[in-house]
């Protein structure tokens, strides 16, 4: 659609847009007459929730958007819940059953008026605790839900017009948050000024204590369930201590991997040793057997001195003594004391050999003290060193003992100790998951209590200024677009022909001409149709004289040209078309036969050309040229320049092929007001197929805003404004400056 036939669309309809947008404007103008005056009063409360400080945002909590704005559509929406207004309404109720007459910062007369028309004085005094506003809350809320269906409880509570009513209340709030900041700002309006700033302040306090209940109730299950578990968790942990503590007190370790380390330690050092005391074991050994070998004939002199073996036998056990202190480390003292005595007895034997055998000699000549001397030596480091190697032996089966007891304690005390770690750490996980539950509690807390009313409600001193100029105003746009989109839809989705572009594009014939809708509307009652329909006909006769002069004279066998005028469907004009042709024809000088089925052509002698009827029967169909269509007749078809004959139907219609293909030109004559469907289009291919020329298409009743694009410029009486208008859709300056300067050179 182009913008010309957009103005023209408006135009043609502008009478029944007006009068909608007229109705319109005077049923809102009649309907807001007399409207009460209101009142309107804003507050903004700070958040916090984008910019302000939490215990999350001092560890390093990073916000994102998306939390953001559901903390804002959570505030906002706990503010508009039924709940939180349906309080705010109770308390507002409560607070002007305190009174015994309006204030003016509380509540109006005429509010007040309607107050006492609903609260009886005997509801108000089984109701109101004088010096409790809370316990007139408690009782208005006690007797509500006793009486939901009282006609009280629905006035008060479910009116839209009453200032206590949850729909009410949320009809005349508007809620939203200022920008991208922390503020959200609230605006209530209300026809008395006292109701209107003491909602706004019953809400704020009711809607910040409503949002703190709800944050803080929902962390406080959490807090009790980690507190419950770890609890559990730490006398677990406590459990599985003690029976560590008993195992250890049991078995009597302190330090096992220390206490095994050292009995290691231990073994290694005392196996070192008893390998050292075995070489002198049998270092010594063999100097005894060595030196016994060269004392062998004196062995009965020793053998018989009792007091020496007594002595010796002494020192052997001394010795022993001596080794098992040295081994065990029990008594230095004692230990001191038997080296003395060891001392002095080998001194004593020393001196006894040296008395008895001052002269004696080995059989070698070797003196029998020297030898006796080493004898003794080494008989008394034997004795010493078997002495110690029974200790050592005797040790080595402590060690024994002590792995075999250590061993399977081992194991027994890994296992306590894993179960003290699990224990532990699952204490410490639900400590943790504690601690963040008290910390979420605790920065609920603080952000809710950080809501900050910084702009209280105030009292509106003047009210709102009336709307009701802008709501006329409004209407009266609306009643003329709403009926334009309603024309508009119509208009587009229209599926008629209606304009020369949809008739080729649809029925796939190339435009002979196009014949004007005679039935004008109103709107087209500038439109000059006298002048219209003699050009429409002149521009159609023109056509078939240029398609005539295409096809030649010498190309046809006959003189005359004929032309076939037919439709697909009835009461497409095709006989009134007809004969409108042939008339114009006549008035070129030119010889004219019509040939017609319709009766009402028959009395048209005055049109100029000749006319003759044919019947639709039997030989009708079987004709195979003009002349079989009138038989009996003396007509010479050749006399004549131009045979003009129209069909009935042919979709519904039968017709004779062989006429039809002989027929010099074709003219299908289509209604604009028609759709072109599927069976059209089967019913022309199947008779272009007969004929021995391409049709051409001839629209019919086109409206006049469509014949300027068959004609060009339509001829209309039209104001300078229209013809000013009109240049500026058409961006037509240059064309009329340059016809303005061709008339003045004239």
């Amino acid at each position: 659609m182009t913008l010309v036939q957009f103005f023209r669309l408006i135009n043609r309809n502008i009478n029944l847009l007006l009068l909608s947008s007229l109705a319109l404007a005077c049923l809102v103008f009649f309907s807001t007459y007399g409207l009460p005056q209101t009142y309107e009063v804003r507050t903004e409360i700070y958040t916090g929730l984008v910019s302000g400080t939490s215990v999350e945002s001092v560890e390093g909590y990073a916000g994102d958007w998306m939390r953001t704005n559901n903390q804002f559509d959570n505030l906002i929406n706990v503010i508009k819940s039924e709940q939180t207004l349906g309080e705010v309404g109770v308390r507002l109720l409560a607070s002007h059953m305190m009174l015994d007459s309006p204030k003016k910062k509380v509540i109006g007369e005429e509010a007040w008026a309607y107050y006492k028309e609903l609260v009886t004085d005997e509801f108000r005094d089984s109701i109101l605790v004088a010096d409790s506003e809370e316990r007139t809350v408690e009782n208005i809320n006690e007797f509500r839900e006793k009486n939901y269906d009282s006609y009280m409880v629905s006035q008060l509570f479910g009116s839209d017009v009453s200032p206590y009513s949850t729909s009410g209340i949320s009809k005349g709030l508007r809620i939203g948050r200022i920008a991208n900041s922390d503020l959200v700002e609230m605006i209530y309006t209300w026809t008395d000024a006292g109701i209107c700033q003491n909602t706004l302040e019953i809400l704020n306090d009711v809607f910040k204590q409503k949002l703190l209940t709800i944050r803080i109730g929902q962390t406080n299950d959490v807090v009790d369930y980690f507190m419950d578990k770890v609890e559990a968790a730490r006398l677990d942990l406590v459990k599985e201590e003690d029976s560590l503590r008993d195992f250890r007190i049991r078995n009597k370790i302190i330090n096992y991997e220390q206490q095994t380390q050292n009995i290691a330690s231990l073994q290694t050092e005392l196996e070192q040793e008893y390998q050292k005391e075995l070489r002198a074991q049998a270092a010594a050994q063999a100097s005894v057997s060595q030196l016994e070998k060269k004392l062998e004939l004196n062995k009965k002199v020793v053998e018989f001195s009792d007091e020496l073996l007594m002595k010796r036998k002494r020192l052997s056990d001394i010795n022993s003594k001596i080794a098992e202190l040295e081994v065990y480390y029990q008594d230095e003292a004692r230990l001191e004391q038997l080296r003395n005595e060891a001392a002095k007895l080998e001194a004593e034997l020393s001196n006894n050999l040296a008395k008895r055998n001052e002269y004696s000699r080995t059989k070698e000549g070797v003196s029998n003290k020297d030898v006796l001397q080493e004898w003794l030596d080494a008989t008394i480091a034997l004795d010493a060193s078997n002495a110690k190697l029974k200790i050592l032996s005797n040790r080595g089966s402590f060690f024994k003992n002590a792995y075999s007891e250590f061993s399977p304690l081992g194991s027994q005390l890994g296992r306590l100790e894993r179960a003290v770690d699990v224990a532990e750490r699952k204490y410490l996980e639900l400590n943790n998951s504690l601690n963040a539950a008290l910390t979420k509690q605790q920065s609920e807390s603080l952000s809710t209590g950080g809501l900050v009313v910084t702009v209280p409600p105030k009292y509106p001193v003047e009210p709102v200024k009336s709307k009701r100029l802008l709501l006329v105003l409004v209407a009266a746009i609306v009643g003329f677009i709403v009926p334009f989109v309603l024309i508009f839809l119509v208009e587009f989705l229209d599926n008629t022909l209606k304009s020369v572009e949809n008739a080729e594009s649809k029925t796939g014939m190339k435009l002979l001409g196009a014949f004007p809708n005679l039935n004008l509307r109103s709107e087209y009652k500038m439109v000059q149709l006298d002048w219209l329909v003699d050009k429409s006909i002149s521009h159609l006769i023109q056509n078939i004289r240029y398609e005539e002069h295409l096809r030649g004279n010498t190309s046809r066998d006959t003189k005359e040209f004929s032309v076939l005028v037919f439709s697909i469907r009835d009461e497409e004009g095709k006989s009134f078309m007809a004969h409108n042709l042939a008339q114009e024809m006549t008035r070129l000088d030119k010889r004219v036969l019509l040939l017609s089925s319709d009766d009402k052509l028959e009395s048209n002698g005055e049109a100029g050309y000749d006319f003759i009827k044919y019947d639709i029967n039997k030989n009708f169909l079987i004709a195979s040229k003009l002349e079989d269509l009138v038989p009996g007749s003396s007509v010479n078809f050749s006399s004549y320049d131009y045979v003009f004959m129209d069909f009935e139907a042919v979709l519904t219609e039968p017709y004779p092929i062989e006429v039809v293909e002989k027929f010099d030109m074709a003219i299908c004559v289509v209604s604009s007001k028609m759709s072109w469907n599927k069976s059209d289009k089967f019913a022309l291919a199947e008779f272009s197929s007969v004929l021995n020329t391409k049709p051409r298409l001839l629209l019919n009743g086109l409206d006049p805003d469509h014949m300027d694009s068959v004609l060009g410029e339509i001829k209309k009486t039209r104001s300078p404004l229209r013809k000013f208008i009109k240049t500026i859709l058409t961006l037509q300056f240059n064309s009329k400056i340059a016809s303005k300067s061709k008339s003045k050179a004239k």
